[in-house]
């Protein structure tokens, strides 16, 4: 019997990383309301830091300025997990 104790639980880089491995851009407000990930920008940095090559740019929307983040089509071959043990995403 599979408990909740005994259920593996998803880094919250790798929750970003499929995010965006879908084909998803993400930014800070979906990151929260979607996965309540509340420093995207740092697991976007652990991502980089171990070789995903994600995109970003800066948006303007309803006077408010924030970056997006998403992967092009052809580099979304990347596993979606695997992400090391001693990732610091807590």
């Amino acid at each position: 019997m599979i408990t909740p104790r005994h259920t593996p639980i998803k880094s919250q880089n790798d929750t970003v990383k499929a995010h965006m491995l879908a084909g998803h851009e993400i930014d800070t407000w979906q990151a929260y309301k979607l996965y309540t990930i509340t420093c995207l920008a740092q697991r976007i940095y652990d991502l980089k830091k171990t070789g995903v090559p994600i995109l970003s740019k800066m948006v303007n929307r309803n006077g408010k300025r924030f970056c997006v983040y998403w992967i092009k089509a052809e580099d979304r071959s990347l596993p979606t997990t695997d992400m090391g043990a001693d990732s610091n995403d807590k």
